[in-house]
């Protein structure tokens, strides 16, 4: 898990350096396109038996959720600080509980509803809206519910899945997804972009193995608060590469977010320590 972040920060940082000079679509189908590429000599030593499966729909959904997420987050990350975007990020738990409440009709306890209040509050603080919410900043919270989702159905699939496959369908069902839309507004790439957007395809590829194992071998509840420590990459990659140094309220709503949803990721690891 602490591998995928760096290599998942990593990307956004490469993302964000990509978009000064192409198209943020285009950045995005990159991601999945050169990911695929590196993921071929896994599926010529493997056969085409390896991608035989009776979950098409979940690795579908898995993708759509991951690719929308992943273009939100090049555009938020283009727009704001590296940290910055990788803060709201960090809402994923808060969303959830939402979604939950509304969508499942689930009842939620007293102690993770101020938890999700306070959550929200360390985002009001990062945000500071000033007569509106700015847009770069609501699409970062949307990357978070996308993610949410995305997130969920991935650990459904490692019951039944390997991590290979899963993460194949994903590349494979992203580049068709986001290469629609990228087709319409194409810039050829110099061969210096070139270079970074394969960079961008192995870091990608690479951080999201990570991942899918972190997941598929410990329980949800211990491995989310490693996410944490994006913050911390994030900050480093946006001062060591672009120079970005975030304010104190991005630090004090960084903090707020990360206790409240660290309560709430503890408390229910808690609870499903005493019901087992």
């Amino acid at each position: 898990m602490l591998v995928a972040m760096f290599l998942l920060t990593g990307m956004f940082a490469i993302a964000k350096h990509l978009t000064n000079t192409l198209p943020i679509m285009e950045v995005a189908s990159f991601r999945f396109s050169m990911s695929l590429l590196f993921y071929l000599p896994w599926l010529f030593k493997s056969g085409l038996g390896a991608l035989k499966t009776e979950r098409h729909f979940a690795h579908f959904w898995r993708s759509f959720f991951g690719c929308t997420s992943l273009a939100c987050g090049v555009y938020a990350v283009h727009h704001l600080l590296l940290a910055d975007a990788q803060v709201l990020t960090f809402t994923i738990p808060l969303w959830s509980i939402l979604l939950a409440a509304f969508v499942l009709r689930e009842r939620i306890r007293l102690d993770r509803t101020i938890a999700t209040i306070v959550g929200f509050a360390g985002v009001i603080i990062v945000v500071q809206p000033q007569g509106g919410i700015e847009l770069a900043s609501a699409v970062a919270l949307l990357a978070a519910i996308l993610a949410s989702c995305a997130i969920t159905t991935m650990k459904h699939l490692t019951k039944t899945e390997p991590s290979n496959r899963i993460v194949f369908y994903f590349l494979l069902w992203g580049t068709i997804i986001i290469g629609i839309p990228a087709a319409f507004d194409w810039v050829w790439p110099t061969l210096g972009e070139l270079l970074w957007l394969l960079g961008l395809g192995f870091v990608g590829s690479t951080g999201q193995y990570c991942l899918t194992r972190a997941y598929a071998a410990g329980d949800m509840t211990l491995i989310a608060p490693l996410d944490f420590i994006r913050i911390i990459i994030a900050g480093l990659y946006g001062y060591l590469l672009f120079s970005e140094v975030p304010g104190v309220s991005s630090f004090v709503g960084a903090a707020v977010i990360m206790l409240a949803c660290g309560y709430i990721v503890r408390k229910e690891a808690l609870l499903r320590q005493n019901k087992g």
